[in-house]
């Protein structure tokens, strides 16, 4: 079934003006770019990265990614992160970007709190609902 699946996307890119194709379907993804001399390789089979145990602080807050891209604490590699652990941030503030298809999209924190954990490393493939940052509270004493 992959087999076939497969082939059907190495022809679509090969076939195409595409630069690369990312296909996700459950827990299957698939990610082909062409070589510099047009030839399809695959990039990478990525599996769902395993879940982070919950915490057991009652205020423990989750940003996840809102889509699969590749991670970025901060704006350019000579630049700082945007947030570090131990940083109070606003809601709606940019706390690192998701790039897919070669576009930049901001992730914001959804309510305001104390970055206590970074739970993906700069330059990771992250999928939809993976665990980006965990935020407490911003009056926990923690």
């Amino acid at each position: 079934m992959y087999d076939a699946l497969l082939d059907r996307l190495v022809a679509l890119l090969h076939d195409s003006s595409l630069h690369e194709i990312d296909y996700e379907e459950g827990d299957i993804h698939i990610r082909l770019v062409k070589d510099g001399e047009g030839k399809v390789r695959p990039d990478m089979m990525v599996q769902p990265a395993a879940a982070m145990p919950e915490s057991t602080l009652p205020d423990d807050h989750a940003v996840v990614a809102g889509l699969t891209g590749t991670f970025y604490r901060s704006p350019s590699p000579d630049a700082p992160p945007f947030v570090e652990i131990g940083d109070r941030v606003e809601e709606g503030q940019t706390v690192g970007l998701l790039e897919a298809m070669k576009m930049l999209n901001p992730v914001e924190a959804d309510r305001a709190g104390i970055v206590t954990a970074i739970a993906a490393e700069n330059g990771a493939l992250v999928t939809r609902g993976a665990v980006l940052i965990h935020l407490a509270a911003p009056d926990d004493p923690s």
